[in-house]
């Protein structure tokens, strides 16, 4: 009889912990902005729109993982040092992420219906890098009336290469049903980009020893994980109950 009656509680648990297996998708809108190398931003000129989509998958009304797809118009203007310095390109960033709600949260359900939580990640991000040394020259030292003579070749060429960068996502949110399928959110982004160009200014700092015992090399101070680049985004999103995890069931509330 006992190991009925735990073989009978198992299936029960087992059907419960699958109900609450669920599935959304969303659409996010906002605006964005970044911190780096530029010693001045202006911030209330330099936020731009952003906009995204994300699935997510609910393992349980704690955890959960996301997949999201992002794109950012960043213009930005300020300085770096004494000098004016404006960037502006279209960003992508996809991600995954996990999601951690600080209260039980169930969409549709009305015993559960509000949270707020938080996310961490790793993502991928795309975007343009611009080298421009004649815009450069009065910026940074390499590139000075002194410096620039001494340089490699290619150093007095202006390119564009697309640039494919890891970045580290953190993010903070609060949500909310509006309905059996529906819920709200309000939530804000960071994201730690391992890759200095964002800004077009690669390592700013650095600077070539062309005479000497180190002949020939870069001092550099930058690298992927030591490097200022960030991006914030702050928005809004809508999302959508597509899974259940199975058939409702009419004690799904209140078991959860």
């Amino acid at each position: 009889m006992k190991r009925l009656f735990l073989l009978a509680f198992s299936l029960l648990m087992f059907g419960v912990l699958s109900a609450q297996k669920t599935a959304d998708i969303g659409i996010w809108g906002g605006v964005g902005t970044y911190t780096g190398d530029m010693t001045s931003v202006n911030y209330k000129s330099s936020l731009g729109p952003a906009a995204g989509a994300f699935v997510r998958y609910n393992f349980n009304p704690r955890y959960s993982l996301r997949g999201t797809v992002m794109v950012s118009d960043l213009d930005v203007i300020g300085s770096y040092e004494s000098h004016p310095w404006e960037f502006g390109k279209m960003v992508t960033d996809v991600s995954a992420m996990f999601e951690f709600n600080f209260f039980r949260y169930i969409m549709g359900s009305k015993r559960h219906p509000i949270t707020p939580y938080l996310l961490v990640g790793l993502g991928v991000s795309l975007y343009p890098y611009d080298y421009d040394p004649e815009m450069l020259a009065g910026v940074v030292p390499y590139l000075n009336t002194n410096s620039a003579p001494n340089l490699p070749s290619g150093y007095d060429k202006a390119y564009r290469e697309n640039v494919v960068a890891a970045n580290i996502p953190l993010g903070f949110g609060f949500k909310f049903n509006v309905g059996e399928r529906l819920s709200v959110g309000m939530e804000g982004q960071i994201r730690k980009y391992l890759d200095d160009r964002l800004d077009n200014l690669d390592d700013p700092l650095k600077y070539y020893t062309a005479t000497g015992e180190n002949a020939g090399y870069w001092t550099t101070y930058n690298d992927a994980l030591h490097n200022n680049d960030w991006t914030f985004h702050f928005g809004v999103h809508l999302s959508y109950l597509i899974y259940r995890g199975g058939k409702k069931c009419p004690a799904y509330d209140n078991i959860n």
